[in-house]
């Protein structure tokens, strides 16, 4: 049998991060990935690599079309094949940084294999037998699969397959769902030239966002073309139909070519041999975490979309970073909390977020102070047209307001996912907001929208009092 520190099973973007901290440490690992072509995990074949590639084409679409107003003369629909060659191109260019043979070269130890557990601390995996002080399952998601009658009569897509078998461009595109993924690929096929419908079980989309910002999502959908139906769910598919079945219970039968089904993830849990290793798993299979990610085997723990919790590739390497903090110091051990998670969904405006959510910080009963600022009054928001957009950050509600420092932020705008990076930066460093107010930004960049939020805040700090006496001592010490 052989022996080592540590034993990481998946190769994706949890698994990945391990192996690196592992073999930094001068530790004996080994990298276990039953498929050797799904180096890079889901992010890199099925998420986000290929999604934000195929956004980036249909930006192109979209911007060329809005150059029509400006003279130029523009037509046609795109060619998929042609897309699925770009795509896998720029996958391959990454995949080559993190396959098996780019690890081996670095040093690392790799198996392609198919790992389960025969006891508690012993793993099999092509016949072989291993055995380590720890076990970190890295094992990810897969995409959620709901069933609707007549679906063996429509071609219908996960994000598992959508890049690889949708080499013709549907004419009318039905996407199932209103969260992140269902959203960006909603936009990016109706830019592209599919007529596209979103049926939301929810009554807006993107639900963990504030209403208003969903509000500015959806009216920007719309303007596009793009067809929204809320509180409503796909009741059955006919032949190029699909019948959605609406809130007050009438049904409406929509043109169907093709249907993406983007209804959440579950957790890979089955084929590890859990059982045999004492790992228990929850009435909704999920395997039971405590708050620093171990199982109920004290020796393995989870990390990644297999912890069942938030499931983003940057989430997982914020799980890597607190395991091992916690393996190495262990009198300091922090818990899994979402407080200082981010996210960006890659729609046209993007839609960005750190810290809790104001729904949890109501909860929890942390006090806060919003402040909401529009983009309609903000130069490069009028000179690039997204007057529409706004930001929402959450700071402490002290009586002190320039020492109030932030605590969560959501903000929609093109580049969201950029602009709001320093605030959650002033976040993590705990930088007051009087900072922010006192930088001199170059004009004009679109981040200046940052500091005029600030400065609204501290707008009730120049008092009737302090300008009266900053008045009384100009007229003393300048004198006509």
């Amino acid at each position: 049998m052989k022996k080592y520190d540590v034993i990481i099973i998946g190769a994706g973007s949890a698994g990945l991060g391990n192996a690196g901290v592992a073999q930094m440490l001068g530790l004996k690992a080994v990298l276990i990935e039953k498929d050797a072509d799904h180096f890079g995990g889901d992010c890199t074949n099925y998420g986000c690599v290929p999604s934000k590639a195929i956004i980036h084409i249909a930006q192109h679409f979209h911007q060329a079309r809005k150059a029509s107003a400006f003279g130029l003369q523009v037509s046609g629909k795109a060619d998929m094949s042609k897309i699925l060659r770009y795509i896998h191109e720029k996958q391959d260019k990454i995949r080559k940084e993190e396959d098996a043979d780019a690890l081996r070269n670095h040093g690392h130890e790799v198996i392609i294999g198919k790992a389960k557990f025969i006891s508690s601390k012993t793993i099999e995996v092509n016949g072989e037998k291993l055995t380590a002080r720890i076990i970190i399952l890295c094992t990810g998601s897969r995409p959620r699969r709901i069933k609707i009658p007549g679906a063996d009569q429509m071609t219908i897509y996960t994000n598992e397959t959508l890049f690889f078998d949708c080499d013709q461009l549907p004419k009318h595109f039905l996407v199932i769902g209103g969260g992140p993924i269902g959203c960006e690929m909603a936009q990016a096929f109706q830019r592209l030239g599919s007529k596209v419908t979103i049926v939301n079980r929810g009554s807006r989309l993107l639900s963990k966002e504030t209403s208003r910002i969903s509000d500015i999502l959806e009216t920007q959908f719309r303007a596009e073309g793009i067809v929204l139906k809320s509180n409503a769910t796909v009741h059955s598919f006919e032949l190029r139909s699909a019948v959605i079945k609406l809130e007050d219970g009438s049904k409406e039968i929509l043109q169907c070519d093709a249907a993406l089904m983007a209804v959440g993830r579950v957790v890979n849990t089955k084929g590890l041999g859990l059982e045999n290793a004492g790992i228990a798993i929850s009435d909704k299979g999920k395997i039971i975490l405590n708050k620093y990610l171990q199982t109920t085997n004290s020796r393995v723990y989870v990390i990644g979309d297999a912890a069942g919790s938030y499931m983003f590739s940057h989430g997982a390497e914020k799980m890597v970073r607190m395991l091992w903090k916690n393996l190495l110091i262990p009198v300091f051990k922090k818990k899994n909390s979402a407080r200082d998670l981010s996210w960006v969904t890659f729609t046209d405006p993007q839609v960005a977020h750190f810290g809790y959510s104001e729904k949890e910080m109501d909860k929890q009963g942390v006090g806060y102070y919003r402040q909401d600022q529009p983009f309609h009054s903000d130069d490069r928001a009028i000179i690039q047209e997204y007057e529409y957009g706004l930001a929402q950050y959450y700071m402490q509600d002290t009586a002190r307001i320039g020492q109030r420092r932030l605590i969560a932020g959501n903000m929609i705008a093109p580049k969201a996912g950029e602009l709001i990076q320093e605030m959650e930066l002033a976040f993590h460093a705990k930088i007051p907001i009087s900072k922010i107010n006192d930088r001199v930004y170059p004009y004009p960049v679109a981040s200046r929208i940052n500091q005029k939020t600030i400065r609204g805040v501290m707008m009730p700090t120049y008092t009737a009092f302090k300008k009266n006496i900053a008045k009384r001592i100009f007229r003393i010490l300048h004198r006509i």
